[in-house]
Order: structure tokens, then sequence, then C-alpha cells
């Protein structure tokens, strides 16, 4: 049975059709500091590649999809799909929440295989190989020299 537009939204209103769970609209910047809150939730936690749970350990890219999930937000699993998926931004265009993509296997080309989240004041938040979940400062040669592009969600 199809309902017209003035039957479902008195339905919705009374409370009579079940409804997933309505997303309140957020601003931009609420949706920013969602992000970066949902990112610090994770410190410490430890790497593992192919990891997507905080409770054994997490990728990179695990992470990043995890962090913005918990902010209400979709993306893909694997670090060069979403890197496909967002758009591309000058240096100067990044803020606080914007990923940021790496190539640390082959330096000095396009070959995504890192990413992190930009917080802000020259740093980010990623889930290394070495000391898992943690805060760098992307100024460090060893980032700038793997730095591929930074890139943001759609709507942003």
């Amino acid at each position: 049975m199809v309902l017209r537009f003035r039957t479902l939204a008195a339905a919705l209103l009374l409370g009579l059709l079940a409804v997933p769970q309505l997303v309140q609209a957020k601003t931009v910047a609420q949706a920013r500091r969602e992000l970066l809150a949902q990112s610090l939730r994770y410190l410490n936690v430890p790497y593992l590649w192919g990891g997507a749970h905080p409770g054994t350990g997490l990728d990179c890219s695990a992470f990043v999809r995890l962090v913005y999930h918990g902010a209400g937000f979709d993306l893909p699993r694997v670090a060069w799909q979403q890197f496909s998926a967002l758009r591309s931004l000058r240096p100067r265009e990044v803020l606080p929440g914007d990923l940021l993509f790496f190539s640390m296997s082959h330096p000095g080309s396009r070959q995504v295989d890192h990413v992190g989240m930009y917080l802000g004041k020259g740093l980010f938040i990623h889930a290394s190989t070495a000391n898992g979940v943690h805060v760098e400062s992307i100024a460090k040669p060893y980032y700038m020299a793997r730095l591929i592009a930074a890139r943001r969600y759609a709507g942003f």
C-alpha cells in the first residue's frame, strides 16, 4: 500500500511507523569537532594489520573509518578506496577532520597505503605499525616525504 505524503507525515508524527534512528542535522563545525573527539577515544589502541576492532587492534583505514562512523559518516574500508571517495584539497584548505594520505611503502610514488586524520596545528592522528593510534607532527621529514594528498568528505 502506498501512503500519500500527508498520510505518511501524520503517521510519523503519531509514532505509528517505526523509523530507523533519526539523525540530527549538525553544522560542519559540529561534525568536525565530533570527528576530533571520536579520534581521541582510540589513542594507544594497538596496530593490527587488517584489524577493525579497538579491542584487538586497528589498522590505519579501519581507524579512520571507525572515527567517521562514530560521528555518523560512512567511509569505505581500505585507504585507497577512501582516497578515491573523497575530494581533493589544496594544502592551504586542510582543516581538522580532513584525511591525509601517504605512500609509506613507496615514498615519492602516488601509491596510497596509509591514511590519517588532520587534527589541526600541524598534527595528525593515525594508526601506525610501530605505535598504534597516536598523534604525530605532519612536519616531520619522514611524513612529509610520504604525504600524497589531503582529501575531504563530501559536504564538509
